[in-house]
This record gives structure tokens, sequence and C-alpha cells, in this order.
């Protein structure tokens, strides 16, 4: 396999959709408004530069100039509620909306007031990373709470997939992603609730949590556009959580369907080198939240957890209790792994940290990470920050 080039690639021949992810990542505002504009300009039906260019000037106060991409949103899809909750907000004719999806809209229409500013810090990483465990951990800490992958909060199962709450949304048959902790009747992330965001992605991680109760959020929406889609400002502290790139594919490997052969899961293993190591390098090389960013390598974190969560607490503004480390509090959260979610379940929400075990690879797949020369040095570059994390931690106090 040629390796992928380590660091940034040329901008002449990065895709311009990229370089606007990037940017965005980056808080390189400007630039986003440029590429964004250059974008709908040969493609004027991008529903997704679209959104993000309205949410980031409606986040950074210019209502006015998110108005015309929310016109072009709903022209593209009249069922559009997000489209639709800001053009009504302005006082726009929004013609004649059928009477559910009126209902819809008047109960996302509710006044939500304002949201306070917050601690958050989102968990950054690639799936099975080890992030719904560290969320858990890190959500138990005293005056902290932990949403996991807040993004579902606003999809409801429709047709046989996932697809954001819209105006088209028949209420009295709403199939939601439930709470992970009380199920499809969790009286905190109720479907009014969950309606407002899906109306209005502004202060979504400040509302988040206000309705937790708390004043120090963590996140585990693990991937950049997520992060941006929901703050555009990035008005967060990040955690990016790592495997080995043997522990992360093993992890992968597990979660593969049965009976495939040993070439279709060697071109799997190919396929993952190539996303773990292009997603770890944008961490790396380009995401620049607010607040500051730590890195942690899992496999250190089930050898010694206690000396990793001192170092995490330190490093992130967090209260430091050992106490998480045992018993963790359960309160109310979306998504994560549903392996580790049910462990977690069966044991009372205990928590139990061992070391991981070997990962027992096939040779092949062994070899094809081993000699990946972006991928190792990924690792690398990876473990350094994570030993920069561990070197800057305070002694514990005897």
């Amino acid at each position: 396999m040629t390796p992928s080039p380590v660091g940034p690639p040329n901008p002449l021949r990065v895709p311009i959709r990229h370089r606007f992810m990037v940017a965005r990542a980056s808080r390189r505002w400007a630039e986003v408004e440029d590429l964004g504009a250059r974008i709908l300009r040969s493609q004027p039906g991008d529903v997704m530069v679209a959104r993000a260019l309205a949410r980031l000037a409606q986040a950074q106060g210019r209502a006015r100039d998110a108005l015309a991409h929310w016109r072009a949103l709903r022209a593209a899809a009249p069922s559009d509620l997000e489209a639709a909750f800001h053009l009504a907000r302005a006082g726009e004719d929004l013609g004649d909306l059928p009477l559910s999806g009126r209902s819809v809209l008047d109960r996302a229409l509710a006044p939500h007031g304002g949201a306070p500013p917050i601690h958050h810090v989102a968990i950054c990483g690639v799936s099975y990373c080890g992030s719904t465990l560290i969320d858990r951990v890190l959500g138990g800490l005293p005056g902290t709470a932990s949403i996991g992958e807040s993004h579902w909060l606003t999809k409801e199962r429709r047709g046989g997939d996932y697809r954001e709450i819209d105006l088209a949304t028949d209420l009295g048959k709403l199939a939601l992603v439930p709470c992970s902790v009380c199920g499809p009747s969790c009286e905190v992330l109720t479907l009014d609730f969950r309606l407002g965001l899906a109306a209005d992605h502004g202060d979504w991680y400040q509302r988040i949590a206000r309705r937790l109760g708390v004043s120090r959020l963590v996140s585990a929406d693990k991937n950049t556009p997520k992060l941006v889609d929901n703050d555009p400002l990035l008005r967060m502290a990040a955690l990016l959580v790592f495997k080995s790139p043997e522990q992360a594919w093993s992890s992968k490997l597990n979660k593969l369907p049965e009976g495939l052969s040993e070439e279709a899961l060697l071109e799997e293993c190919r396929k993952y080198v190539r996303v773990w190591t292009s997603s770890y390098r944008t961490y790396l090389d380009s995401f620049a939240p607010e607040g500051p960013v730590a890195v942690l390598s899992f496999d250190a974190f089930a050898q010694d957890p206690s000396s990793s969560l001192r170092a995490l607490c330190a490093a992130l503004g967090l209260p430091f209790d050992a106490g998480v480390l045992r018993e963790t509090r359960p309160g109310h959260a979306i998504g994560g792994n549903k392996g580790s979610m049910a462990r977690l379940r069966a044991i009372g929400y205990r928590v139990d940290v061992e070391p991981l075990p070997d990962p027992a690879l096939p040779a092949a797949h062994a070899r094809l990470l081993g000699e990946d020369e972006a991928m190792q040095a990924t690792h690398e570059d990876l473990l350094r920050r994570h030993q920069a994390l561990v070197a800057k931690s305070p002694l514990p106090v005897s």
C-alpha cells in the first residue's frame, strides 16, 4: 500500500469542500465565508454548505445575513424545520403550511430562554476509541454531566433509517433515539426539548447543559463536522482519545459482519488505515477550538486510569474525583457504544477498567498497519501529545 502523506497536503490539490471543512475546524471565519460562497456559486443546491453558513451567521449575531441561506434551504426542502423556524422568527410568510407541519413548528417556536456560558469538553476521535467509557466517567465528576452523542437528540427513525426531525414528522408516530439510561420515557430529554433543538441549533451545548442542570458538560459527538455543526464558534475544550493502530483496528474488526473473506477483511483494513490516519491528522493539524486540547491514549488509561484521570482533569479544568473510576453517575445521555452501555447497565454503572488484551491480529493485518508510514507517524505524534499531558499532571496528594 502506498503510504498516505503526513501533514497538511498541498492546498491546490485539496477539494474545495475539504478546505471548507478544515477552515471551519480551524475557526478561520473569513476563509469559511469565501470558500462557502465559491461552492454555492458553482453548486447553489449544496444544502450542507448553505446550512453551515446560516448557522455561522446566526452564531455570530448576523441573523439578517443568514436569511438568504434559510430561504434557499426552505426552497430546496419545504419541510426543513430549522429553516422554517428562523424564517418564521424573522416574520416571513411561510405560505400554507399543512396542519401537521404547523403543529411541529408551533411547538418548536416555544421560547427556550437564554443559555449561560458553560465549560464544555468535547471528546473527539474515531469510532470504538473508548469514548463512551471516558464520556461516562468524566460525566460523573462533581457538577458535571455527560450528554453522550448529542447529535442523536434531534433524529427520528423513519423508513428504516434515521433522519432529522422536520415539518413532515408525525408527532403521533415519532420514534426518537431513546435516552441510554431512561429509555423513551425520559423526563429530561423530552420531545419538546428536542423539537426546540431541531428547530434552532443556537447555543446547542449550552442549552443541553442547562437542561441537565450543570455548568460543565461532556459530549462525545467525536468528529469535527458534528462539532462545528452544533457549535460553529467551537466554544469548547477538546479531549482527543485514541488507541494504538493495532488496538483500534482490533476494535473495528470485532464489529464487522461475520463471514467476510480474508481478502475482504484485508481491504477493510486498508480502508480503516486511511480513515484512522486522515481523522487523527485533521485533529492534530487543523482542529482549533477556543479551549485547550488534551490528547489521551486509551491504552494508557486502561493501564493506569487514576493517573490518566488526574492528568485530564488538570488539563481540561475539571474537578478531580477518583470515585468516578469505581462508580459513575448515570445521568441522562444518548447514543454511545451499545456494548459499552450494556456492560455499564449490567453492573449498575460501576466502572471496571482493565488493561486492553493483546489484539492478536492476523499477520497480514499487523503487517499492513506496521508498514504504513503515515499511520505510524500519526500514532507517534499522538503519543508525544499524550506524554506531554501526563508530564504536566500534578502529583497526587498524599
